[in-house]
């Protein structure tokens, strides 16, 4: 019997891979600005939602409060680019870190209390978690700027030795973005594809019998909550010196919501699901809020009716399809 072959991140389609990396590669020079900003922000909710999918697609845990970290990056990003010094090569580090400890502190209480209880209250621990970050920026005045938010958040230059990005030129924030977000992906897609992915598939479908196989599920847990608040934490560092203001509504439910929906959208139990889910959920609100004021009415409804039709998601819709057309021929 021959040994399976290894899963490629888009199986049969390096052609197609490369072709969209050039696409982005050159974006910018065949788009105006605005479609810049808007790749941007395309890459910075995939990177959200493509660091949720680790727990929610392959560990099989669901997180209602991922937005806490996104904010929690995006404060910390903002507070050493405006009041320490204006570095992203200090700012996204440390912005990480945090995001990596908070999650090993607070992931400690929510699996521990999961793993007693049932998994629903892991949820609405982290939507508690949350609530609180949101609460804190919104309170403490005098740090986050309260409702107000945080503005004048600059955006500095990043000497590279051969050469100087200044990030507040679109163009060159969105290479950084592009290399940025396509490092993590990376990454991410490494630990799905690694021993370690493979364990966290294994105690998603039969936790139990991971238990009586001598593993530490709970160890496991937090292993995959701990990098998936801190590449969370890294799309809201990034973000910071993007909008060059963060506020409050960073952390509200609806932003843990919204990544959450974006992963379902394109397939939770698929890696490249949610960055599909993120491009057409910001496509479609580009597209919905240039015609009305009621976008987001029509982008639920809109979302609602795709999410029934395909409930596990576009790109597993479009596998399973794939599978029928096998079995037909």
């Amino acid at each position: 019997m021959q040994p399976k072959k290894k899963a490629n991140l888009f199986s049969g389609g390096n052609v197609f891979l490369g072709l969209f990396l050039l696409f982005l590669i050159f974006l910018p020079q065949f788009f105006g600005y605005y479609y810049v900003y808007l790749t941007i922000s395309i890459f910075i909710l995939a990177l959200s939602a493509c660091s949720l999918n680790l727990l929610l697609g392959f560990t099989g845990i669901l997180s209602f409060g991922h937005a806490g970290f996104y904010a929690i990056g995006a404060y910390t990003s903002a507070l050493i680019l405006k009041d320490v010094y204006p570095s992203i090569l200090i700012a996204f580090p440390i912005a990480m870190f945090i995001c990596a400890v908070v999650g090993f502190l607070f992931g400690l209480i929510c699996i521990k209390v999961a793993e007693k209880a049932a998994v629903i209250f892991f949820a609405m621990l982290t939507l508690a978690f949350g609530q609180i970050i949101y609460t804190i920026a919104f309170k403490w005045t005098s740090l986050t700027g309260g409702d107000n938010g945080m503005t004048g958040i600059p955006s500095p230059k990043l000497h590279l030795g051969f050469y100087t990005l200044d990030l507040f030129d679109p163009i060159h924030f969105y290479y950084l973005a592009l290399i940025l977000v396509g490092v993590s992906i990376w990454i991410l897609y490494r630990i799905v594809n690694s021993p370690l992915g493979i364990t966290l598939r294994a105690i998603r479908d039969n936790p139990e019998r991971s238990r009586f196989m001598g593993q530490n599920v709970r160890i496991f847990h937090l292993t995959s909550f701990v990098i998936s608040a801190t590449f969370t934490g890294l799309a809201g560092a990034i973000l910071a010196p993007f909008e060059c203001f963060v506020s409050p509504e960073l952390s509200h439910w609806s932003k843990s919501a919204e990544i959450v929906l974006v992963s379902i959208l394109g397939g939770v139990n698929t890696f490249i699901g949610p960055l599909i889910g993120a491009f057409v959920m910001k496509i479609l609100e580009d597209i919905i809020s240039s015609y009305t004021q009621y976008w987001a009415f029509i982008l639920g409804i809109i979302l609602i009716i795709i999410l029934l039709f395909m409930p596990e998601g576009i790109v597993g819709r479009i596998k399973k399809m794939s599978f029928l057309r096998s079995l037909r021929s």
